[in-house]
């Protein structure tokens, strides 16, 4: 044998080994990817917002008012500037809804003080109308999925000790409940 035997046996076998690794270099790996959703039994608030831990769903806001001589209405105001508390609770579960008697609440009835010894009673309510009063702590029943939780309130001269209080800003927080 040749030189240029020799020589062309090792470029034709440095050349099938070429094609051969570049050929295994190209291909397909499979593998599987575990994807997962717990969806826990529970209800939100949609239209909240949190400020220091504590959940904030909204104010009412009666107005400026010289007197009490006449009706007083009010509407929730949520904390996104919608009129209702949006409540989305999950399929399975009996969602209420309770509110306290606030701060200042007595004999059945919420009120607003303004530090002194008046306060100025006032009614909430689950409809437009004002016939639906919810009652300190009672619960409401709500329906599954979303809804929206309109909360009204109402100040009844009826309900007063004097319907010329001092010239002041009454205030009053109640506490709502969403259970399940």
């Amino acid at each position: 044998m040749g030189t240029k035997h020799i020589t062309l046996s090792v470029l034709l076998a440095t050349a099938t080994l070429s094609l051969s690794s570049g050929a295994f270099a190209a291909g397909t790996l499979t593998g599987q990817i575990g994807v997962q959703l717990t969806i826990s039994a529970g209800c939100t608030v949609g239209n909240g917002s949190i400020t220091g831990g504590v959940n904030q769903w909204g104010n009412i806001n009666f107005g400026n008012y010289s007197d009490l001589t006449n009706v007083v209405n009010g509407t929730l105001i949520g904390a996104d500037g919608t009129s209702a508390v949006t409540v989305t609770c999950s399929t399975g579960l009996t969602p209420t809804m309770s509110i306290n008697a606030g701060n200042n609440g007595g004999s059945g009835v919420r009120a607003m003080t303004a530090g002194g010894a008046t306060t100025i009673p006032y009614r909430l309510y689950s409809d437009t109308a004002r016939t639906a009063e919810i009652g300190i702590n009672t619960p409401v029943a709500l329906a599954i999925g979303a809804q929206e939780f309109p909360i009204y309130a109402r100040v009844l001269p009826a309900d007063q000790t004097t319907t010329a209080p001092a010239a002041a800003t009454y205030n009053d927080t109640v506490v709502a409940t969403l259970a399940w």
